[in-house]
């Protein structure tokens, strides 16, 4: 492959293995001022080569580089982003967010990040060991193959569709850890996305086995400098470094598709700066390759109370562009719920709810797919709220076909909270809950040439508990151009919430630890 290749200076040592020890290499350089937002770093490995360790620092309190490794034949062996500890690969095992396997010989790349510079000229130093000898155990890793249905009934299923672990090196951890946590929480499925990797996916097939009441889904947080997302049920690699090497925001999203994944946006309007880098979403949106969006930004306690509200506005913004995105909520755990502090939130807070036939990785992704989704904010114990059609029409996904609709909104367990019918991005009605359940119709009709959106929500005192996805109308397929609201359309990162001196300090906890939310 082509690469610009930083200015580096070699200080001392060749990557030969020799025949009693291992040898290291250690390169510095600046990092270049062009070239888009990443560079590579070669270096030679030489035959025998059964291990390598590589350390990396970028040389300053205000400069923040992200580090990944190529082998020489050009194959993804792992990113750690700002794993502080030093990446190691072996044929049998690798340390967290890298790929074991055969070490060929030839030229290699690490493949670094400009995800701050602050301080220039910036610099860099890379160390890297080759050894003649494994220092890694083996590790029980399997190819990630779908799991059977766990469960073959037609419901609401419970979980969260954005959860770290130790394979992002901002998080803690293991599979087997995540697993019984959500289990505990009473959830029925838990999305394991850890930061443009795909090492975690060779421990979902081990992990399932010893975990069969919860659905462990493959998923990754394809994390950009100017936008994260989620692609829910991605089980192969796809190239994140866009700018280079002719990767490109579309590039990515057409192979999640090709998967099968569903391509979520996540946490649209956290604006935090340089204490949560990238974490707005300041990309395009491609609508026919973009299936669903993060409303729910953590759980209400903790962070949701200043991230939900303008990241649901950002989501009928852009409905009022046509733009079709399922509701979904992720808790972005990165502990599993242990030792948290009081701006992280537990895997469950909030709960997504998906009505599917199975509970299956397949079954899951085509209710998201066809807008079947429920965000419970705060956690699994809100009330719910779901929306059916009394209407017998006929359904293209999230799509009624027609013109008018008797729609039935069905609450459990929401008594004295308050009902909401929101259309077309405005609450046009409001109803007390009286009792559990409680049930309430609307009729909702659009003009001939039109497609219009219905969705509800609960309510109780002044906060948003419950959201059901929006329940589209339209007598045409492809649908018409959508009523909208009397108010701004989406535009890049339009509505962020900004970080303010007593937002930062909120977070301060967050965000040291974990920068790439």
């Amino acid at each position: 492959m082509p690469h610009r290749l930083a200015r580096l200076t070699l200080l001392f040592g060749t990557l030969v293995v020799g025949a009693a020890q291992a040898q290291t290499t250690v390169l510095e350089g600046e990092v270049p001022e062009d070239g888009g937002a990443f560079f590579t770093v070669p270096f030679t490995v030489a035959r025998g080569t059964v291990e390598l360790a590589v350390r990396h620092d970028d040389l300053s309190s205000a400069n923040i580089l992200d580090w990944g490794l190529i082998d020489a034949r050009g194959t993804f062996r792992g990113w750690g982003g700002g794993n502080g500890e030093q990446a190691v690969i072996g044929r049998l095992a690798a340390s967290r967010s890298y790929l074991p396997g055969t070490l060929p010989t030839g030229q290699w790349q690490v493949l670094v990040g400009k995800a701050q510079l602050a301080s220039r000229p910036a610099r860099y130093r890379v160390e890297i060991e080759a050894r003649s000898s494994p220092t890694l155990s083996a590790q029980d890793r399997a190819s990630y193959t779908a799991a059977a249905p766990l469960e073959a009934t037609a419901r609401w299923y419970a979980g969260d569709l954005h959860v770290h672990s130790l394979e992002s090196g901002d998080a803690r951890p293991g599979l087997d850890e995540i697993a019984t946590f959500t289990r505990a929480r009473g959830l029925d499925f838990v999305a394991v996305s850890d930061h443009n990797t795909s090492s975690h996916y060779d421990f979902i097939s081990p992990t399932q086995a010893r975990h069969p009441k919860v659905l462990l889904v493959p998923s990754v947080e394809f994390t950009t400098y100017a936008g994260h997302l989620n692609a829910f049920g991605a089980s192969e690699f796809v190239p994140f470094w866009l700018g280079r090497d002719g990767v490109t925001l579309t590039s990515a999203l057409q192979a999640f598709d090709q998967q099968g994944a569903i391509a979520t946006i996540n946490h649209p309007t956290l604006d935090l700066g340089s204490f949560c880098i990238g974490c707005a979403w300041q990309q395009p949106v491609y609508p026919s390759l973009m299936r669903a969006i993060e409303i729910g930004v953590g759980g209400w306690d903790e962070t949701g109370a200043l991230f939900d509200e303008s990241a649901i506005a950002y989501w009928e913004a852009l409905a009022d562009q046509g733009v079709h995105l399922t509701a979904v909520g992720g808790s972005d755990d990165h502990r599993a719920g242990v030792g948290l502090n009081q701006t992280q939130s537990p895997i469950g807070s909030p709960t997504t709810l998906l009505y599917a036939t199975e509970l299956s990785v397949a079954g899951l992704t085509r209710a998201l797919r066809e807008g079947r989704a429920v965000v419970k904010l705060r956690g699994p114990d809100d009330p719910f709220v779901s929306l059916s059609s009394l209407t017998p029409l006929p359904r293209a996904g999230d799509t009624l076909v027609g013109t008018s609709a008797q729609v039935l909104a069905h609450v459990t367990g929401g008594e004295g909270a308050t009902l909401e019918w929101v259309e077309n991005g405005v609450v046009v009605d409001e109803v007390q809950v009286t009792s559990d359940p409680f049930t309430h119709e609307r009729t909702f009709t659009v003009p001939d040439g039109r497609s219009g959106r219905l969705r509800a929500a609960l309510r109780i005192g002044a906060s948003p508990r419950t959201v059901t996805s929006h329940l589209w109308l339209a007598p045409d397929s492809p649908p018409g151009p959508p009523i909208t609201a009397a108010k701004p359309s989406a535009k890049g990162c339009q509505g962020c919430t900004s970080a303010d001196a007593t937002l930062v300090a909120l977070l301060s906890l967050l965000v040291l630890t974990r920068r790439r939310a």
